[in-house]
């Protein structure tokens, strides 16, 4: 059974290669498309004209396939051990996604990489599939990483402001 467990807020040196991360689902809605078209600029008439898209081999306009991937990276969640963006690899769109479609993610831990004695780097293997199961984008993803808890609750703890005393009147 698969259950959710989308939830990556653990340090580097607590991961293993081989866990595997669960979402639930998204369905991705006219909106979305258009809104993604005006935000990146993105008028390819695939996805933004109705009646050139009916003419095309998918016979319906089509779900950008890096609206696809930026959904996918907001169904898991994050935490504060994630420090930046290290790359996206191998980057394949396999499966067409429609209008109307939900989109599921797996990603499971390919590798971790020790950088230097405060980070490193998680490589998940990351895959979209359909409400149908289909396998519509699949991709390598590397995210710089701290890697102690020590590190990670000394950053939590500078970045959580405490409450002043009210002065008295």
């Amino acid at each position: 059974m698969a259950l959710i467990n989308n939830t990556i807020d653990m340090p580097l040196d607590e991961l293993s290669v081989g866990t595997v991360f669960r979402t639930g689902g998204r369905t991705i809605t006219e909106t979305d498309v258009v809104n993604f078209c005006a935000l990146t600029g993105n008028w390819i008439e695939i996805h933004s004209n109705k009646h050139y898209a009916e003419q095309t081999r998918f016979k319906e306009r089509l779900v950008q396939g890096s609206l696809t991937y930026s959904i996918m990276t907001g169904l898991l969640i994050f935490g504060p051990p994630i420090q930046a963006n290290y790359g996206i690899d191998r980057l394949r769109y396999l499966h067409p996604v429609h209008i109307g479609d939900t989109i599921y993610v797996k990603a499971e831990i390919i590798d971790l990489e020790i950088k230097d004695d405060d980070f490193g780097v998680i490589k998940l293997q990351m895959k979209a599939l359909n409400q149908d199961g289909d396998l519509c984008q699949i991709s390598e993803w590397r995210l710089l990483m701290l890697r102690k808890r020590e590190a990670l609750e000394e950053l939590v703890n500078a970045s959580i402001p405490t409450e002043k005393p009210r002065a008295a009147k």
